[in-house]
């Protein structure tokens, strides 16, 4: 029956030649494994023995057969008779001739689908109608067929199911209307008149009331959900551009969840914060659940041994955002900055085998044009007279200053009264090449993507089965990554009430990483050639690099990971489940870096190795008990679990090698370190329960309770608890709702509220110790304290208060959510600064409590709905606020990023995020009067003096805040924040037949962003060359009038690089994130071959961007650091890209 699956003899095999052989013999024979279990039964009789049994009982034993699907509709099963049987190696037909006789139902057998229907007796007169066959097809709005719908003549019970093809045909009289029903689609009916054929499309429910989710430790009905929960389905995911992330894929979509990419890179960093950050110091990123297990592999330090970066999207069937108290507080301690839930794809009993094969490729293409750097005949320029001026500018202000505002007499100067120490200015400083760096090393890279996927099951067993393979190059040549995947899950019913699951994933990734290159390229001087004359390589010095030497440095990444849960389910009673399920989770990358001689501070050669080893291991142990009693519907949760997280890491590294291609490996290293070995655990026990409760379909109760301790804490501050509760009103099924007029306008109405505790354990695995570290005393080795403990510390508990309301309007044709939500953050913990005496540099400790406030709104219409064209709107908008309340401790202040270099002052009752810096007035100083009183006075009393005597006319004039003459810090204000005032998200889908496009657009407001490069270069030109967008706006070419930026400098004397207001700037944009089109090809191009279905797929990201923003991205470019500073920081590291993918996909019958 399936021998048509494969390929006749002869075929050429389109399998890409890179395909290991192993990976080709492996993927064969599990088809054929998989496939056998199917064929078994073809020849097989029935023989069957039951008693007083339920009918359902011989349909089990039927679709033990795997041959016959079985159609019906489950209310049909209410009214139907015990059925009392034994035969022996008996056929279908006497099987089902036994069971059926004295019933109220009678079957109809077409092809391999037996149809279940209520039985109709004439009691008038027989009456000779004339009839006609009509047939058909049914698909959805993107023309996908679809197999059993039922198909029913109006006001009769006679009527059939479509085949897996999605056709029919039926025999009916002319003036007949046929319904169409399928779950979830609407219901649609059809005059036949003349029509002898009818191609039907069925569109999408799209009620919210009947939507399932994921949540804690089970499912749902969103109708039943006390909690804020946003639900990602397989539509959104599967549309997902090539590359993109779990992570990426909430960007736009989910109200409250503020997500920010960090570049262009395959595995850039990406954070995701739900309602705001809850601590200040450590990571605010969810906690991460994949297939019900909570994910550790996020707190890598990098990306390659990530499960989230690992995972194949098309293996995804549905992303769940818990949000509220009532939604995450049973996973308690974790649960502070909400948790995502990720459910993979599985198979369902009975289902016939589907094959799916998709292919994608694509191209990231560079705006360049934007990132323009001065070639060689600007950079000497500049270079020449940034040397020139800061010459004068460091004894003879006033005499500098006369020359530099009369252009004309500073270039009138002899060469002899340059600064002698400058190299710039001593013969053959300057170089003949003329070198656009960027372009000679980058590139717009391709991508490819594969996927194979097996999805069916038995009677007995579900299954899905995928293979995949991503390969990115890099923006730098020679860069990118390859990553081969793989995906089992199974499911199989051993008894009646046992059943057994096993989810497995592996994946392996290769990585060569050079685009930390960029940062290089940006600042290489223009008038270096690539080479010398004799066609080497060409070097300098450490201070002078050739990218083209650093593009030959290795930098290789390699790591596996397995992630497999397996998990036992015995039905105790009837509706009483008992759960046990183990999780291991493996995870081993090495890296592997050698660093030529000519690279940047590298005249030896160096080499570096490293290994870290990663496991989790999770036991996890339910009992769910579910009774509905009337109106009465009950549940309640019991649970236990244990988790261990540990982590080995081994390191060495070597240096002074003779040969940097051929005695470059350890043992030829001259210079070479000691193997470093470094071990790191920590573990979680928890109990927790649930108990939920609904009352005639709409009053709702729930509430949880989670207990845990961590091996993070003390012993005596090791054990924390996490309740909570909520309700929920069901306004729409309440009887004076129920009135034609209301139900025409309000379809659904939820009213919720929500209250509990969630916390987070975001300090180091040891910091409630002391710590010790190897030292000498007497020349003898010794051992010290290394670091101070704190065994008082405590959790951080988030308490959370959540109201909101849900809606539906005309018949859901407009729906959404209107939130509101107060987070209060107690004991947030921070390496609290200790003064010298201490002997030690901070202590961890619980110094300050936090509150986030917050507002959420969510609405999506459909603005067209017909058979060929809908076209959906949706829009999203968030606001939200943190402020901290209180700081205990020896320090009233908090610094970020630290305090050596802030950018930020944190004080009680005032909100995070707040830029704290000087004034510039937003111009330069102009004359020699301004720079006088500057220069003339110091600070007293040890205060840091941010003014000298290098201050000349085109650097930054401070205000002096407090009039003192000087500036200090006590001249710093508040100069902005980082966070935004809203931001969101907002899209349209069209359909129109076959033809499906989606677009996705972001958007923020009212935050500031820091242009870091801009500022740390600030003029910089000495060794290094500079933006165009700094140079040609600079006092350096134009009078200090004129000029927008800063004037050049040699050393960056001036004061310029302080951090300032002048920096700051608007980020505000609207982007449109993603463009997606998909178009089915028609089903009659394939009618006499295996394929099901095929879809064209086009994806486009970052398109355009609508800013005020002067730097390179209003969005990315971010470092990770605490409270929204790295966040606001735009280092320009990574440029972003436009990516175009197109790709198809297959699915086979």
């Amino acid at each position: 029956m399936y021998r048509r699956l494969f390929l006749p003899t002869g075929r050429r095999s389109r399998m890409p030649a890179t395909v290991p052989l192993v990976t080709k013999l492996t993927t064969v024979l599990l088809f054929f494994a998989i496939f056998q279990v199917h064929a078994v039964g073809f020849a097989q009789k029935i023989t069957l023995s039951e008693k007083n049994a339920q009918l359902e009982d011989v349909f089990l034993a039927i679709r033990k057969l795997r041959i016959y699907d079985i159609v019906y509709d489950a209310a049909l099963m209410k009214n139907a008779r015990p059925v009392t049987i034994d035969v022996k190696n008996a056929t279908l037909k006497e099987v089902l001739d036994k069971s059926f006789k004295d019933q109220p139902l009678t079957y109809t057998l077409r092809g391999n689908t037996i149809i279940i229907r209520e039985k109709t007796e004439s009691i008038l007169p027989l009456v000779t109608v004339e009839k006609k066959k009509i047939r058909g097809r049914v698909t959805d709005a993107s023309r996908k067929p679809l197999p059993g719908v039922t198909i029913r003549i109006k006001g009769t019970q006679t009527g059939t199911v479509t085949a897996a093809d999605g056709s029919f045909s039926l025999d009916v009289e002319e003036k007949a209307v046929l319904q169409f029903s399928f779950i979830g689609y609407s219901t649609k009916e059809i005059a036949i008149g003349n029509a002898t054929e009818l191609t039907v499309v069925l569109d999408e429910n799209n009620s919210t009331l009947n939507q399932v989710v994921v949540q804690a430790y089970g499912t749902a009905k969103v109708k039943d959900i006390t909690g804020s929960v946003a639900h990602l389905g397989t539509k959104e995911i599967r549309n997902a551009p090539m590359g993109a992330t779990i992570q990426s894929m909430l960007q736009g979509k989910v109200s409250g969840v503020n997500v920010a990419i960090q570049s262009a890179s395959p595995t850039s960093p990406i954070s995701v914060i739900i309602r705001g950050a809850s601590s200040i110091s450590g990571t605010n990123q969810p906690l991460w659940v994949i297939d019900g297990v909570p994910d550790y592999s996020t707190n890598t330090s990098g990306n390659i041994t990530n499960s989230l970066y690992n995972l194949n999207l098309n293996d995804v069937e549905s992303i769940d955002i818990l949000k509220d108290a009532s939604a995450t507080a049973l996973y308690g301690s974790r649960a502070a900055n909400g948790v995502v839930i990720v459910t993979t794809r599985r198979g369902a009993e009975g289902m016939r085998p589907t094959i799916e094969l998709s292919t994608r490729v694509g191209m990231q293409v560079q705006d360049f044009n934007r990132y323009k750097y001065m070639e060689a005949p600007e950079y000497i320029y500049f270079a020449d007279k940034a040397a020139r001026m800061e010459a004068y500018g460091r004894g003879a202000f006033d005499y500098f200053t006369r020359l530099y505002l009369d252009e004309q007499a500073f270039f009138n100067l002899n060469s002899s009264e340059y600064n002698v120490n400058s190299f710039q200015t001593l013969p053959g400083a300057f170089y003949e090449g003329n070198t656009n760096w960027m372009k000679e090393v980058t590139r717009n890279p391709f991508s490819q993507q594969y996927d194979l996927s097996l999805r069916g099951g038995t009677s007995n067993i579900s299954y899905f089965v995928s293979l995949y393979n991503t390969k990115m190059d890099g923006i730098v040549k020679s860069g990118g990554s390859n990553l081969y995947g793989g995906r089992i899950n199974l499911e199989a019913k051993l008894r009646n009430n046992l059943k057994f699951g096993l989810n497995m994933n592996g994946a392996t990734r290769k990585a060569d990483d050079k685009d930390y290159m960029l940062t290089v390229l940006k600042k290489v001087r223009p008038d270096i050639p690539p080479y010398n004359p004799d066609g080497s390589l060409f070097t300098r010095d450490a201070y002078t690099e050739n990218p083209y030497t650093t593009l030959l440095n290795t930098r290789n990444g390699n790591g596996q990971t397995f992630n497999g849960t397996g998990f036992l389910e015995l039905s105790i009673l009837d509706g009483l489940l008992l759960r046990t399920a183990f999780t291991a989770n493996y995870a081993n990358s090495q890296s592997l870096t050698y660093m030529r001689r000519g690279s940047t501070f590298n005249t030896t050669g160096s080499r570096t190795w490293e290994n870290p080893k990663m496991q989790t291991k999770v036991w996890e142990n339910t009992l769910t008990y579910v009774k509905n009693v009337g109106k009465h519907d009950i549940l309640a949760l019991a649970g236990f679990s244990m988790e261990k997280y540990s982590r080995l890491r081994y390191e060495m590294n070597a240096t002074n090698f003779p040969d940097d291609d051929i005695l470059n490996d350890f043992t030829s290293g001259a210079t070479r370190g000691a193997l470093k070995e470094e071990y790191t655990a920590n573990a979680l026990v928890s109990q927790f329960a649930r108990a939920h409760y609904k009352y005639n379909d709409r009053y709702i109760i729930s509430g949880t309770i989670r207990r845990d301790g961590s091996s993070r804490f003390g012993p005596d501050q090791r054990w924390g608890l996490f309740p909570s509760g909520a309700i929920a009103w069901l306004i729409s099924e309440e009887a004076f709702m129920k009135s034609p007029r209301v139900q025409k306008i309000v379809s659904y109405l939820k009213l919720r509220a929500s209250t509990g505790t969630a916390g987070s354990q975001n300090l180091g695995n040891y910091d409630w110790i002391t710590g010790v570290g190897s030292s000498r005393y007497n020349e003898q080795p010794a051992i010290a304290p290394s670091s101070i403990g704190n065994a008082n510390l405590q959790w951080e508990q988030t308490r959370m208060t959540d109201l909101g309301l849900d809606y539906g309007l005309w018949d859901e044709r407009i729906r959404g959510t209107i939130g509101m939500y107060r987070k209060h953050t107690d004991q947030l913990i921070y390496n609290l600064p200790l003064p010298p005496s201490s002997s030690f540099s901070s202590i961890t400790s619980n110094v300050a409590s936090l509150k986030n406030e917050g507002f959420e709104f969510d609405i999506n219409v459909d603005v067209i709905k017909k058979n060929d064209l809908t076209f959906t709107l949706d829009f999203n908008a968030s606001r939200n606020t943190n402020t901290i309340l209180k700081i205990n401790g020896i320090t009233k202040e908090l610094l970020f990023p630290n305090s050596y270099t802030p950018y930020m002052s944190v004080k009680e009752n005032q909100r995070t995020g707040i830029w704290y810096g000087f004034q510039t007035a937003n111009r330069l100083v102009l004359t020699a009067e301004e720079i006088i009183a500057l220069q003339g006075r110091s600070a007293t009393g040890g205060k840091t003096f941010y003014r000298n005597s290098l201050e000349n006319a085109g650097d930054l004039l401070f205000i002096d805040q407090n009039g003192d003459g000087v500036i200090t810090n006590d001249d710093k204000v508040s100069l902005g924040s980082a966070d935004p005032k809203f931001f969101g998200g907002f899209g349209a889908t069209l359909t129109f037949r076959n033809l499906m496009i989606n677009t996705t657009f972001t958007y923020s407001y009212g935050n500031k962003r820091l242009w870091s490069m801009a500022m740390e270069d600030a003029g910089y030109v000495g060794n290094y060359n500079q933006s165009n967008l700094v140079a040609g706006k600079s006092a350096t070419l134009l009078s200090p009038w004129e000029a927008t930026m800063p004037r050049m400098t040699q050393y960056g004397d001036g004061g310029n690089s302080t951090f300032s207001d002048f920096w700051l700037h608007d980020a505000s944009y609207v982007r449109l994130n993603a463009l997606n089109a998909s178009y089915r090809l028609p089903a009659k191009i394939f009618r006499d071959y295996l394929i099901q279905g095929v879809d064209i797929t086009f994806q486009a990201t970052n398109l355009f961007t609508l800013t005020r923003y002067p730097g390179f991205d209003p969005q990315g470019n971010w470092s990770s650091t605490a409270i929204g500073t790295g966040m606001g920081v735009d280092n320009s590291f990574y440029p972003s890209a436009k990516n175009f993918n197109l790709g198809a996909r297959f699915t086979f019958k």
